[in-house]
Order: C-alpha cells, then structure tokens, then sequence
C-alpha cells in the first residue's frame, strides 16, 4: 500500500507539474502573439522570426489581392517545421509547444490592444515600438522554452540547434537564423528602414531571451565546512537530487579536523540551501560563488536524481536485455532450422531405405 501511495503521490505531482507548465506556456504564447499584433503588424513593421516571415507572405499576397490571415501562414510553416522536429523531440515538448503555438496564433490575430496598435501613424515611434515589442517577444520565447515548450518559429530551430550544440545559446541561434528575415523584409518592402528596425527588434528580442534562459541555467557552488557532513548531504540529494563532494580538511588555527562538503545548486534554490543547512548545523560555516563555466563529465549541472539515475540504468538494462534476446532468437532459429533440415534429411533417407526394401522383396 505504501508503494502505491508513492506512486501516486509522483503521478499526482507530474500532473500538476505538466498543468502548470501547460498554463505557463500558453500565457508565453499570448504574451508574444499580442505583442506581434500590437507593436509590428498594426503598425506596418517586419519583425524577425517566422512570424515576420508570415507577415512578408502576407503582404506580399495582399498585393495580389489575396487576402490570407498572416496567422494562417504561420501556423502552416510551423506544422512543417514540426514534422522534422518530430525524430528529435519527445511527444512532451510537442505537445506543449502546439499549446505555445496555438496561443500564439491567437494573440496573433486577435491580440491587438486598443490605445497602442490604433494610433495615428504621426504618433507612433516606430523605435520605441521595436525597443518594447523585441522585449516581449523575446520574453515569451524564452519563458516557453525555460518551460520545456515553445512558441513556434526559428525557436524551435534555435532549439534543435541547441540540442546539439549547447555552447551556442539560443538566442544567438535565433539571431543567425533571423539574418535571412531582415534581408526579405528590404527586399519585399523596399525600405533599409524596415530592415534596421527589424534588427533592432532581433537584437532586443535575443538580449530578453538570453536573460530568461541564463538565469534559469546558472548555479551556484556551495562550500560548507561542518562536523554534521553526513545529515546535511543526506537532506541535499533528497530535497535538491543534486551530486555532494565531501572533503577533509583542517583547521590551521584550531587543528581540528572537519569535513567540508561541496555542492553545485540552481540560484533560485540559493536561499532554500542557506536555509537547510541552518537547520542541521547552526555552526556550520558556508561561503558561496556563481559558476560561470563547467568542463568534464559530471553531474554537477545535471538535474540527475536518484531516481532518475535508477531509471535510466535500467533502461540501459532494458535495452541489454532486449539485444540480448533478439540475438539469442536468431541463434534458436537457426538451430530450429538446422534441426528441420536433419530431420527431413533423416525422413528421406528412411523413405528411401523403405523403397529400396521394398523393391528387393
């Protein structure tokens, strides 16, 4: 009854984690759909992405008089776009991104807000509204990809860039790929202004989203020299799932020996750690530093618990195992099918002795 109660405590958890996280990425799909509406396509500016891309297709189809909703053109490069993700991404990532998505295109087409996107064109500072609009749209790429989603776009490029290569961040994936947008936005309108004012908003937008996604990466390194080493890195592999070394040391001035533990912990679980380790040790001395680079394999930057290290070996098992049996039923039929082949053999040669028998008498 325990173990059933613990597993559906988890499920109950992963539930609620996956609403929230669904929740946090339609208002990030919102966020940047209505900022799109507001600051760029209202007021005639091309941002960068594949909405700026949409917006060009769709003016470009209005001067033919074909009159296709710019959110259409989206939601169309986006379905393309997502069949080549689908290999590289687990059906999570998809599904809450088609939820980033979805919102987006709302905002998109309905998002405009009234006493921004409807001012006379003498009023508008076509600056400003690259400056604000940039922001907020590289919020919203940013907040749905910390979330494990997307908006759609060259932020799912970025992040398959990312996958691969995560020394290059991904807004800096995004800038590269938005180079190709600022260069049709010239063309097909005919103006450098557009063009500069959607490198602005780039450059804006790749700045917002690098803040929302570096904060969520950065860490901080805990030292903590205590004579309760065994409580406090117990209480921290169960409530944070993150790797503690354990050194000894001395002190000059004491000669005592103590021991000093060292841990790498995300910076929004900075003040909980001071806190915990408070609790155990009130002596405890603990000083700290923010990590800007790591190298080798550890697990110091992985968010690997227990839990997971045991499901992912026994995956590994799994897979052993499942080699293991296809190769030992390759070796069964072929023994199968050298036992078929000497057993007809032997009913030949019995047939053959029979006839032979029978022709003698």
């Amino acid at each position: 009854m325990r173990n059933n109660d613990i597993e559906k405590k988890k499920i109950d958890k992963n539930i609620l984690k996956l609403v929230m996280q669904i929740f946090i990425i339609a208002f990030a799909g919102l966020l940047g759909g209505c900022a799109f509406k507001t600051f760029f396509e209202s007021v005639g500016i091309i941002p960068t992405g594949l909405s700026g891309f949409s917006l060009i297709l769709h003016n470009l189809f209005l001067k033919a008089n074909i009159s296709i909703p710019t959110s259409i053109f989206y939601l169309g490069i986006n379905a393309i776009l997502f069949l080549i993700a689908l290999k590289v991404f687990g059906w999570k990532f998809l599904l809450l991104s088609s939820i980033g998505i979805g919102c987006y295109t709302i905002g998109m087409q309905f998002g405009a807000i009234h006493g921004i996107a409807d001012l006379p064109v003498d009023e508008i500072d076509s600056l400003l509204y690259c400056i604000v609009g940039g922001m907020f749209m590289g919020l919203s790429i940013g907040i749905a990809l910390r979330y494990g989603g997307s908006t759609g776009g060259s932020d799912v490029a970025g992040a398959l860039i990312n996958k691969y290569f995560p020394e290059i961040k991904t807004g800096y994936c995004l800038l590269g790929i938005n180079i190709l947008v600022i260069i049709l936005s010239i063309v097909s309108s005919g103006s450098l202004y557009i063009g500069l004012y959607a490198l602005v908003m780039t450059i804006i937008s790749s700045m917002a989203t690098n803040f929302v996604l570096d904060d969520s990466k950065q860490v901080v390194s805990f030292y903590i020299i205590c004579d309760k080493d065994n409580e406090i890195s117990e209480a921290i592999l169960n409530r944070f799932h993150r790797g503690v070394t354990k050194l000894d040391v001395q002190g000059m001035f004491s000669k005592k020996e103590k021991s000093m533990l060292l841990s790498l912990i995300p910076k929004g679980q900075a003040h909980e750690m001071k806190k915990l380790v408070k609790e155990i040790d009130e002596n405890a001395f603990v000083f700290s530093s923010t990590v800007s680079e790591t190298l080798g394999d550890g697990n110091f930057m992985k968010e690997l618990s227990i839990f997971k290290n045991k499901i992912n070996n026994a995956k590994l098992n799994l897979k052993t195992n499942i080699k293991y049996k296809i190769k030992l039923n390759i070796k069964k039929e072929k023994i199968f099918k050298k036992r078929k082949k000497f057993v007809c053999y032997k009913q030949l040669e019995n047939n053959l002795d029979l006839s032979k028998q029978s022709k003698l008498i």
